[in-house]
């Protein structure tokens, strides 16, 4: 299924379900947009459509769970290809920080709320490309290493002592 105008330099792959609210705004939206876009039910069968794709100008549009399947590796290959996600992080991720994680490191755009897919499909629009080369590095969700900001106990008791010397 694919609708809007193709003369817009943005295509969108969405995928979840026609039952899903999420889905259906995002359909709605891109329809009046006039942004092209194209139906998955499943992640399996868009990454089977995204290996054959030319265009470095795909936005993926789904919720965050379905995305981060098979331990994130979609977030990989879309990377690997040039393509940007949209995240829709769903209620349900308590708990589950890998996942948000994943989706930061490979660049993807975090949504809380499905009204929030407009703003980024105008950043998007507005700067006319997808991914800026920049962006294909390998990056860190955080930009530090990984223990750079771990306390050490001597440290957390020298800051204890500290605030207790300072207490009257």
């Amino acid at each position: 299924m694919s609708k809007g105008d193709s003369n817009l330099p943005l295509q969108v792959v969405l995928i979840g379900g026609l039952a899903d609210d999420f889905v259906r705004q995002t359909m709605n939206l891109l329809e009046r947009l006039g942004v092209e876009f194209v139906l998955f039910d499943n992640v399996y069968s868009a990454v089977g459509d995204l290996a054959k794709r030319e265009s470095p100008d795909t936005l993926i549009v789904s919720r965050i769970g379905i995305l981060s399947k098979e331990q994130g590796r979609f977030f990989h290959i879309a990377r690997a290809k040039g393509y940007r996600c949209c995240c829709l992080a769903d209620r349900d991720l308590v708990g589950r920080q890998k996942l948000i994680l994943q989706a930061i490191e490979s660049g993807a755009y975090l949504i809380e709320k499905p009204a929030e897919i407009e703003e980024v499909l105008m950043k998007v629009l507005a700067s006319g490309k997808v991914c800026s080369s920049g962006e294909k590095e390998n990056r860190r969700a955080s930009g530090f290493l990984k223990d750079e900001f771990r306390t050490t106990k001597a440290e957390l008791d020298a800051l204890l002592e500290v605030q207790s010397d300072e207490k009257p």
